[in-house]
């Protein structure tokens, strides 16, 4: 099996990584040359990739393109987003593929698709954005399914932790923080590359799923030992800031129809790895 990872960044690189000890043929693309030759030192296949595609793709990123599973990691970033270029960076990608003869694609999405949605959230339930991110995100969801039709996998993941990467950091020392007793929805990575790699090897039913850990203590609990565990200045949340309001994304059947057990599920029992930072 032949599998393409279109971004191998912070959640790329380790799944590349992954599945190539698992005897997958990987490829991955980099936007740069330096980052092609940092893929190949790792027996990674590197593409050189620039989106939108201006002109008729070259023959090593129709190699790239031709493949059985495209994975489209592409974060937008959050700084001077601009979602229509970020949209036709995508569907650049996603009509060369399908030209070239791509069988299926899985699109990295984020539960921010439900931003103004409380209470649990189901894979069924639908979607509310209000946030730049997840309205970008649920228009890419559309414009792919109209493409795709069921070769379109969505995988949408909360907010995401692990190596070098953790709000805390992010909390830590703040004053006056609202939404102290609002529920957290996280996802390690270890989870993240867990779910992709059983999506790739199952083809399952499920065209949209979501990861989270089943756990969700409220945000000034889980910042407030996460920043003690780490050694950080505390958060300090607004005192009698009772707002319960917020989203539970609930994991459970993407979990069933993978088969599969969350190995980073009591979020209190982790420690930040953030010694990189």
């Amino acid at each position: 099996m032949k599998v393409s990872i279109c971004g191998c960044g912070w959640l790329g690189l380790p799944l590349a990584l992954s599945l190539k000890s698992q005897a997958i043929d990987v490829w991955g693309s980099k936007t740069t040359i330096e980052g092609v030759n940092i893929l190949q030192q790792q027996g990674i296949k590197g593409c050189l990739l620039t989106l939108p595609f201006i002109e008729r793709v070259n023959s090593e990123i129709e190699q790239f393109l031709a493949t059985d599973v495209l994975i489209i990691a592409i974060p937008p970033g959050r700084k001077n987003l601009d979602p229509h270029a970020h949209i036709e960076k995508v569907m650049s990608l996603a009509t060369a593929a399908k030209q070239v003869g791509c069988q299926r694609v899985i699109f990295i999405s984020t539960t921010s698709v439900y931003d103004s949605l409380q209470g649990e959230v189901l894979e069924t339930t639908p979607v509310s954005p209000n946030s730049a991110s997840g309205k970008l995100h649920y228009a890419l969801e559309q414009q792919l399914r109209q493409q795709w039709q069921q070769q379109l996998t969505v995988l949408r993941l909360s907010g995401l932790i692990g190596p070098r990467r953790h709000p805390v950091t992010f909390l830590s020392g703040r004053q006056q923080l609202s939404g102290g007793k609002q529920p957290v929805n996280l996802v390690h990575l270890d989870d993240c590359i867990h779910a992709i790699s059983a999506i790739i090897c199952q083809s399952p039913s499920m065209s949209v799923m979501h990861l989270a850990a089943s756990t969700h203590p409220c945000r000034e609990q889980y910042y407030t030992e996460m920043a003690i565990k780490s050694q950080l200045p505390l958060p300090e949340f607004i005192a009698n800031d009772n707002n319960m309001d917020g989203k539970i994304v609930n994991s459970n059947q993407t979990l069933t129809e993978l088969d599969m057990t969350m190995q980073h599920d009591d979020l209190l029992l982790g420690t930040p790895q953030i010694a990189l930072l």
